[in-house]
């Protein structure tokens, strides 16, 4: 026969094991694809991506020289 008392004393244990040996949550950074164009939500607020096609260049550049020639 199984006891109510035990039965509570084995749901509360199986409850503080689980809670103390189970793995936190993680954040995993996500980054919007050119085909979704929904917003994406950030720490700082929302962001929407609108794709724009550009011309490849013949010469590869760095995009922090890019950058700098923008300011």
């Amino acid at each position: 026969m199984i006891s109510i008392k035990w039965l509570f004393i084995g749901f509360i244990t199986g409850m503080l094991i689980t809670s103390v040996f189970a793995p936190a949550p993680r954040k995993v950074p996500t980054l919007p694809t050119p085909d979704n164009d929904k917003p994406f939500k950030t720490d700082y607020g929302y962001v929407k991506m609108i794709p724009e096609q550009v011309e490849c260049m013949s010469s590869a550049t760095s995009l922090n020289f890019l950058a700098s020639q923008n300011k």
